[in-house]
Order: C-alpha cells, then structure tokens, then sequence
C-alpha cells in the first residue's frame, strides 16, 4: 500500500471540507459521528463527519486541513493508526493535531508513542470533547450568534 493520501473525485468530498477552521470527526459508527457533529456545530464550530479511514483521506486529498482531527481507533477497512500513519507520510497533513477516541485504556499509551496529541477515552464527555476542539481550533472557531 502506498504512504501517500490517495487521489479522489471532487463529487466524494463535502464542499465545505476546505474550510481551514473545520473539525472533521472520523468514526464508522454514524449515531457517534453524528452526535460528535451535531454538538460540535451547536458550539460553534464547522464540523464534518467522515465514516471510514479512507473517506477521512480523500477529505485531505480534496485539500481539507483541520483544525483538529476526532479520530476513532478501531474501524473496519482502515483502522485510526492506519490513518495516522497516512497522514504522517503527508507533511501539510502531518501538521494536523489528532486525537484519538477510543473505549480501549491501552490505546493512550500506544497515541502517546506514536505522537498523538491526545487521547480521550470513549464514552466521551461532551465538556472534556469541547475543551479538546477548543484547544486546537480556538483561533479559528467560527463565531457564535448573540444571545
């Protein structure tokens, strides 16, 4: 398998995924994904979904450059440390901060070796997701409305 982000059609990308200040949340489970998608945009923030590790990778092929990636561990087709690896094999995308989101304890120490910026365990609580998206995409949140 090459280590490049693979090539993809323009009609398989959201045409919002170029937005610099997106948050894309990689997860097959869709209720996950939405959930994580849906809170996120209620606070704020532009988010995008991706269900597989490849769709995440045709997202960064189209040009998509997050903020932050929301990455699950265990996926079929391509895993989250597969998809870590391909992106490290990109240097505009290796500078993306991701964080891992796993039910698995030992999954924090194998992100922490492999250079991960964080790890949160699932289930996720929504404050602690929020500080995490926070950390990484603070200066390019998009603006709330007044209350």
């Amino acid at each position: 398998m090459t280590s490049t982000i693979a090539a993809t059609s323009a009609e398989t990308v959201h045409p919002s995924a170029h937005a610099r200040h997106n948050v894309l949340v990689v997860d097959d489970f869709t209720e996950t994904r939405e959930a994580i998608v849906t809170m996120l945009i209620a606070k704020g923030f532009d988010a995008i979904g991706a269900e597989s590790g490849p769709t995440a990778l045709d997202f960064f092929q189209a040009g998509m450059r997050p903020c932050v990636v929301l990455l699950d561990v265990r996926m079929p087709d391509m895993d989250g440390w597969h998809v870590w690896e391909r992106m490290k094999a990109h240097e505009e995308v290796s500078r993306t901060p991701v964080v891992i989101l796993s039910a698995d304890h030992a999954d924090d120490k194998r992100a922490r070796a492999v250079g991960i910026r964080e790890f949160l365990r699932k289930p996720v609580d929504a404050r602690v997701l929020v500080n995490a998206v926070e950390k990484y995409c603070e200066r390019r949140r998009a603006p709330q409305p007044a209350a």
